[in-house]
């Protein structure tokens, strides 16, 4: 694939080129943003209050999938653990990679949670709004993973399959020219299915938070089933290597779901 994209293009700056998931972020962020804006009208709440969720989003996943991919995939490369000051420099080298999707949204709900906090603002109607463009999101996040051949499935026979040979690509370093499942795609096959269902969805809206607990569940439960295929073990494992980090996450977010549908469909109906 391509894991390093726009190559020479800032070789005087000393930067090879722009990592393919870090790019994909920022258009994912930018596709998201300009259909959250035009929900947020459509349902006549505030457009800057969406565009202020944009700008903490692109901060906080940045900071999210980089701290979770730093402590979770590879705190030895990056002198966390054992400690080692001349290591731990890497943790900043942006533009080389090392991002984890997972961490970007755990970060940017955190960080919108602090803003409605601030703002003492209702934060249910928006995060419906937001819940309706992250799989635009997911969608492009995963194409970044594709593209540099992280988050690769196991090793398949199956007639649908990827077969990386791009030597800078992730997959490559652990199954180079090996048939194997097509995670990435699975991926982004759910976050489309997902769009279309939560638009659907929108339509017959009873209650305030009815969009985020519906996302909570459904991604909880197709990303803990697409889990079982993946073959990037340097996630995290548990239970003798029987489920992920992603998947240990996938089971609170389903719950987290569950409760939240409970909770605010008696508590705030649309009025």
């Amino acid at each position: 694939m391509m894991p390093i994209l726009f190559k020479g293009w800032f070789s005087s700056l000393g930067i090879a080129g722009v990592p393919a998931f870090f790019f994909m972020i920022m258009v994912a962020t930018l596709v998201a943003t300009y259909f959250a804006v035009r929900f947020a009208r459509q349902d006549g709440r505030s457009e800057v209050v969406v565009l202020d969720m944009a700008i903490i989003a692109v901060v906080a996943s940045m900071l999210g999938a980089r701290i979770f991919h730093v402590l979770v995939e590879a705190p030895d490369y990056y002198g966390i653990w054992p400690w080692d000051p001349s290591l731990f420099v890497r943790v900043f080298y942006f533009w080389q990679g090392g991002f984890v999707s997972l961490g970007a949204f755990i970060a940017t709900i955190g960080g919108w949670i602090l803003y409605f906090k601030w703002r003492k603002q209702p934060m249910l109607p928006y995060l419906d709004i937001m819940a309706r463009v992250v799989p635009f999101i997911l969608f492009f996040v995963r194409l970044g993973c594709l593209l540099a051949g992280c988050c690769y499935g196991r090793p398949t026979d199956f007639f649908i399959h990827l077969t990386f040979t791009d030597p800078n690509s992730t997959a490559y370093h652990f199954y180079p020219n090996i048939p194997l499942h097509a995670s990435q795609i699975y991926f982004q096959i759910s976050a489309i299915v997902l769009f279309f269902f939560m638009q659907w969805r929108h339509r017959y809206q009873t209650f305030h938070g009815q969009m985020v607990a519906i996302f909570l569940m459904y991604y909880g439960l197709s990303r803990f089933l697409i889990e079982f295929l993946r073959g990037d073990e340097d996630r995290g494992m548990y239970f003798n290597g029987l489920v992920s980090t992603g998947q240990v996450v996938m089971i609170g977010f389903f719950v987290a779901g569950v409760l939240v549908y409970r909770w605010c469909q008696k508590r705030y109906p649309v009025a």
